[in-house]
């Protein structure tokens, strides 16, 4: 066979034509892996609920320590950089509306590729420097929230149920949703399918899963979107607290409640 003038081998011409298909194929993979690398790992949202109700009192003592603790502890561990966000609400009879802060991190790390070793540690050196100084900016902006004083009406009413929507919106837009209930989970609301524990708190853990699966029913069709949702409560009570001021019957609510609305994970108290 002849090719512009010059006579090529049919298997030269096989051989050439191998190549150019590895190569090609080389190259593909080689670009689908690049792809596969930089894909954008799952962003945490952080939801913090904080109680503003009569029953829950955050501003001093054991309640104040333990919950600052636990806003810096969270902080620290679910933001890594770009993206991570912060939400806090505040509890009462509102909490639908009651949103008092939200932050995103704008923190990234340069491009390190093609960096000598003293320059790809400077690079991350500076991220964690700067990291660390918007984390101290987010802890600071909760624990301000902890001292915050709800003196209008709404303290009356705890509505804590209020809060599962709100989550369903975070996890429905693709983040990794943690929560934090900083409460004492007490539920106090007046109307049909609502319930007031103050009144009538569960009797034991049985009448508790009775009324979660009951409540369930009634919530499941509009929270699709819970399954990898985590979720942590820490209540206001000293480890001393009696029965009768942290009715265990309460936890066991809600732990069976997240349970039928699929959330995967056993609420964690902290």
């Amino acid at each position: 066979m002849k090719f512009l003038g010059f006579k090529v081998s049919s298997k030269l011409i096989s051989l050439s034509l191998c190549l150019i298909a590895g190569t090609l194929l080389w190259a593909c993979n080689g670009q689908d892996k690049k792809q596969e690398n930089t894909l954008p790992e799952t962003k945490i949202c952080s939801m913090v609920f904080i109680d503003k109700s009569v029953s829950v009192n955050v501003d001093k003592g054991f309640a104040n320590e333990k919950y600052t603790k636990i806003i810096n502890d969270l902080v620290e561990k679910n933001i890594r950089g770009k993206g991570d966000k912060l939400i806090v609400y505040f509890i009462h009879e509102n909490t639908a509306k009651a949103k008092v802060a939200e932050v995103i991190s704008r923190t990234e790390m340069d491009e390190t590729e093609g960096s000598n070793v003293n320059d790809s540690e400077a690079l991350k050196t500076e991220f964690l420097l700067d990291l660390g100084k918007e984390k101290s900016i987010f802890k600071q902006l909760v624990v301000k929230q902890l001292s915050a004083r709800n003196t209008s009406s709404s303290n009356e009413s705890t509505d804590i149920l209020a809060s599962l929507e709100l989550i369903e919106k975070e996890a429905a837009r693709g983040y990794d949703v943690k929560v934090y209930y900083l409460s004492d989970m007490v539920e106090s609301m007046k109307g049909e399918h609502r319930r007031d524990f103050h009144k009538n708190p569960p009797a034991d853990d049985a009448a508790a899963v009775g009324w979660a699966r009951e409540d369930a029913s009634n919530l499941k069709a509009n929270l699709n979107n819970l399954t990898s949702v985590q979720v942590f409560v820490a209540k206001p009570f000293e480890p001393t607290a009696s029965t009768r001021v942290n009715n265990p019957a309460v936890s066991a609510y809600w732990e069976r409640l997240f349970a039928e609305l699929g959330v995967s994970t056993e609420v964690e108290e902290l």
